[in-house]
């Protein structure tokens, strides 16, 4: 423990460490020391590493000196995750959720919402952060995404002085550089960084259905990899193909995953329409991938998770849109268009290991607790909000977080599915490149123009929209700081 704590602050952080059936790790000690002595920390690591404990401890300590909390995400799903596990946790009366969907008790000393919700209440009524001692900014490399980028350097310039930030990031290289926007923002801001994964990753490659290493052990692509996927078009080779599933057909792919032992697994489609049609056809060739006391064990946990809904047309209209068969032989979906009930259904029987394939769009890989041993991406060709790309080294490097179980498995495997019309260089560096660069995707827009000059005169507009971090990455370029 550091010498430069005060006596209640070293108290505080012993208090939080026995609530915790672990020691905790050496960053997490670090970032919470930091916290302590700062105007806030950002903790860039990769997924499945731990750093939601330090939001964890900056709930914990509001709670402990009768003061507020607010927990942000990018995804309604995910705020309904925190709300269920700090509720589970903390008691009813402590914990408080709004989303789009629901509000629960705005106003408790803890309240998770998505970002969007407390930019709003920003403008809105400022008068209700007051108390607000703590924001837990989840998934802060957002600042990233286009169009909803913005939203977070909004909240990050405008929030009230008083309030600590904790920013929760992927893994991204120039975290330095934004945390030191931040600190021009906020005040004094510490960093802490992790690049080692708690479970290590192995990468395959699936070539006509079957699967080969992407990397050796110094990094490189085996030439049986290479060998398989640039096999020659020739009439002979086009021939054997009729003979044999479409290349890397779906339920080959599966039966590979289970031979390996690979299940649990994510199997990533970037559209609900695709996780729809890959759920019915697993379900009309009769995949079964659970044992009869998991059957048993699913149905139990199904009439526990219904009978908590207290309207009896609900709970029906519920059980007629749940594939109950399916789920009994460990499959299901998960995507942003279901019905919030059955998306916890579906999240709480994966975190038990009782599916053992859930097809998912990539908000799965954004924080929701839902670990496998293997992620499966089946395109390496994505929308982005403008155009069709290949993925980044940084999506995949997101879309792999949740291989691998901390204290469960001690390899995690990401599998990706090689496309005909994508290069194998392509994927080769894609999965050697560096970490994520976050950018700024700033564009001031008419409502941010209007809720800015309901608050502030035209000059003061114009010296919050130099504050952005796009203006900040700018003016470094140029070499002027």
């Amino acid at each position: 423990m550091s010498q430069s704590l005060s006596p209640s602050s070293t108290s505080l952080i012993d208090a939080f460490q026995a609530t915790l059936p672990w020691p905790l790790d050496a960053f997490q000690v670090e970032a919470i020391e930091k916290l302590e002595s700062h105007h806030g920390v950002l903790v860039s690591a990769p997924t499945s590493s731990g750093k939601t404990v330090i939001a964890d401890y900056a709930v914990f300590r509001a709670l402990q000196t009768d003061t507020r909390a607010i927990y942000t995400t990018p995804l309604k799903a995910l705020s309904n995750q925190k709300y269920r596990d700090y509720r589970r946790l903390h008691g009813d009366g402590y914990v408080g959720l709004v989303t789009g969907e629901n509000t629960i008790n705005p106003m408790a000393p803890v309240v998770v919402m998505t970002t969007e919700i407390l930019r709003n209440l920003i403008y809105e009524d400022p008068e209700r952060l007051h108390r607000v001692r703590y924001v837990i900014l989840d998934e802060v490399h957002y600042i990233d995404d286009f169009p909803r980028g913005a939203v977070w350097e909004e909240i990050i310039i405008q929030a009230p002085v008083h309030i600590k930030f904790i920013g929760l990031s992927a893994t991204i290289s120039n975290y330095r550089e934004v945390a030191d926007w931040m600190s021009r923002q906020r005040g004094d801001l510490a960093t802490v960084s992790v690049i080692r994964r708690p479970v290590e990753l192995r990468l395959w490659l699936s070539v006509r259905n079957q699967l080969y290493p992407l990397l050796d052990e110094e990094g490189r692509m085996p030439r049986d990899t290479r060998h398989a996927a640039q096999a020659p078009d020739s009439a002979d080779f086009r021939l054997s193909q009729l003979r044999r599933p479409p290349e890397n057909d779906l339920l080959p792919v599966v039966d590979r995953l289970r031979e390996k032992e690979f299940l649990p697994a994510i199997y990533f489609i970037f559209s609900r329409r695709g996780c729809r049609e890959a759920l019915a056809r697993c379900a009309a060739h009769g995949f079964d991938l659970t044992t009869p006391a998991e059957k048993v064990e699913i149905d139990e946990l199904v009439k526990r998770h219904l009978a908590k809904v207290e309207d009896r047309d609900e709970a029906e209209l519920y059980l007629d849109l749940l594939d109950g068969g399916t789920l009994r032989r460990g499959l299901a979906m998960h995507h942003a268009g279901m019905l919030p009930y059955l998306k916890e259904l579906v999240e709480v029987l994966f975190q038990r290991g009782l599916i053992k394939v859930v097809f998912a769009t990539e908000t799965l890989s954004l924080g929701i607790h839902m670990p496998a041993r293997a992620c499966v991406v089946s395109s390496f060709t994505k929308f982005d909000g403008r155009d069709f790309a290949n993925l980044t080294s940084g999506e995949l490097t997101q879309l792999m977080g949740r291989a691998g179980r901390r204290g469960i498995d001690p390899i995690g495997h990401g599998v990706i599915l090689k496309e005909p019309d994508v290069d194998l260089g392509t994927i080769y560096e894609a999965a050697t490149g560096e970490e994520m660069t976050v950018e700024s995707k700033f564009a001031p827009t008419y409502n941010m123009a209007l809720n800015l000059l309901r608050y502030h005169q035209p000059d003061e507009v114009d010296l919050l929209m130099e504050r952005s971090f796009g203006q900040y990455q700018k003016v470094v370029a140029r070499g002027d700081l």
